[in-house]
Parts: C-alpha cells; sequence; structure tokens
C-alpha cells in the first residue's frame, strides 16, 4: 500500500463510514488482495434531489484497468462488485418510480447509444491517451472557429453539486446489504 494514497486509506473504512471526501463506503467483497469496494458520492453532475454517483474501486493498489486480470480473484470480485453495484442502483431507480418499463428504464453504465437500432450494452477502453471523451453525437453539431481559427463545440458545462445530506444518508441506507 501507497502512504500518500486517499483510496488505499478508504479501503480500509468499514461499510457505513465516510470518507474524508465525505463518501459512503456501501459495499465490499474479497480480501485485501483480490477485493473491492463501493462509495456512494456526496456530489452528483446531474439532479441532486435523484441522481446519484457510486465509484468501485479495487481493494489493492492496482493503477490500470488491465491489472485486474493479475489475480482470478480480483478478476472475479469486480465482475461481482460491478453487477451488484448495477443492480441495486436499477432497484433504486424502480422503487423511486424512474420506470419499470425496461423499454423506457434510463440505462445505467452505458457510454452514449449504439448507432445500431439495438440497444446493447457497451464498454470502451482505450489504448492511448484521449484528451476529450469521444462520443459519435459530437460529430452532429455544429463547429465553431475561435479569433485564432480553431475548430470547437458548444456545450453545457459539467458542474458538481452537493447532494443534501439527507438524501445523501437516505441512499446510503439503501445501498448498504443490497
Amino acid at each position: 500500500m501507497i502512504k500518500e494514497c486517499s483510496l488505499c486509506k478508504e479501503s480500509k473504512l468499514e461499510i457505513g463510514i465516510k470518507t474524508e471526501y465525505g463518501a459512503v463506503v456501501i459495499y465490499r467483497n474479497g480480501n485485501e488482495g483480490d477485493g473491492w469496494f463501493a462509495t456512494l458520492s456526496p456530489k452528483t453532475i446531474g439532479d441532486v434531489k435523484k441522481d446519484f454517483t457510486i465509484q468501485i474501486m479495487p481493494i489493492p493498489h492496482i493503477k490500470h484497468i488491465s491489472h485486474i486480470n493479475d489475480s482470478e480473484n480480483l478478476a472475479k470480485n469486480y465482475g461481482i462488485a460491478f453487477a451488484k453495484v448495477s443492480k441495486a442502483i436499477n432497484d433504486i431507480m424502480k422503487e423511486e418510480g424512474h420506470t419499470d418499463n425496461e423499454e423506457k428504464m434510463i440505462r445505467i453504465g452505458i457510454y452514449g447509444k449504439s448507432k445500431h437500432p439495438e440497444e446493447h450494452f457497451h464498454i470502451k477502453l482505450f489504448p492511448w491517451e484521449h484528451p476529450y471523451v469521444v462520443d459519435t453525437t459530437y460529430e452532429n453539431k455544429e463547429t465553431q472557429i475561435d479569433n485564432e481559427g480553431k475548430k470547437f463545440l458548444k456545450t453545457t458545462p459539467v458542474k458538481k453539486t452537493l447532494i443534501e445530506e439527507a438524501t445523501l444518508d437516505y441512499l446510503a441506507r439503501k445501498l448498504i446489504g443490497f
């Protein structure tokens, strides 16, 4: 473990405890060498009354997604953590009345929409450093040109906002023990 690493420090916290950042530990599996934990963030980029973010992190200090393959149990526990957290989010969305119709369900864990008529979950992995998130919908936006002749797109700014303490506590209670 690296002493300066805040995530390594957080990995030792018990479920239900808040991190220095204000996130709540909501899930843990495995052990120090092969486990994962999840935190509920105190901030969201969406609607603070209903949106939230969960971060899944390895308990051992790994730096790259490819290192998940270093241990079969680490890989298995990642899959279990990802599946359980995704299911818990889906259950809360249904319970809160976001919809129980699968066709109208707000999707979680996907990046954009597929160009194909049938929707299919996908995760994109990039082998090189990318300075921007790439989405094919940007191709359809109007390109602007600045005073230096550089092209750019106008987008809405993304800002994290604190979730109310009561909402954070409510969500944490719902998510712990899923």
